[in-house]
């Protein structure tokens, strides 16, 4: 059971990837074919908005965990010490996502709390808000483990390409 669950968690992103984008297309595809048979779809436009929403946030995630964000690498590269540079870049952008998640969960309790909903079909707001905190929170989770696992191994992750072979510059 704990292995099975320790799969789960690190595939988390990758499942709520497919899962948010089968979903979406689901909703475009319908969206298409109501207006070819001139069917009205009033959420179809709106469901899709949202989708779109849990869609990049949790890719904020999966790209936290595989260290795909966008850094100064170019610079970060020529500093002399890699690891506390990469250590303070990841507790930066924990700190960003620990204040985007504070202001984005207080944003959908708030949608929560005065029972607000979306105006195109009547569905509760803070189901789509929530896709912010999530994103966030997952987000912050990925930092922190790697943070700890570049603390106790002495070396990133995903260390920094030398700069004489970062094909960015």
């Amino acid at each position: 059971m704990g292995k099975s669950l320790r799969k789960l968690a690190d595939h988390a992103e990758g499942i709520l990837l497919c899962l948010f984008t089968f979903l979406l297309m689901a909703d475009v595809l319908l969206g298409i074919l109501a207006r070819y048979v001139n069917f009205e779809i009033v959420f179809a436009d709106e469901l899709g908005k949202y989708l779109f929403v849990w869609l990049c946030m949790t890719g904020v995630s999966a790209a936290a965990r595989d260290n795909q964000h966008v850094r100064l690498s170019f610079l970060a590269a020529r500093l002399p010490n890699r690891k506390g540079t990469w250590i303070l870049s990841q507790v930066l952008f924990l700190i960003f996502s620990l204040f985007f998640f504070y202001w984005s969960f207080r944003l959908t309790r708030m949608h929560f709390v005065m029972e607000k909903s979306v105006m195109g079909f009547r569905f509760p707001m803070y189901v789509f808000t929530a896709a912010l905190p999530v994103g966030f929170a997952l987000t912050a989770i990925r930092l922190i483990q790697d943070i700890l696992h570049t603390w106790k191994n002495r070396r990133p992750l995903n260390p920094w390409r030398p700069a004489e072979n970062n094909d960015m510059i």
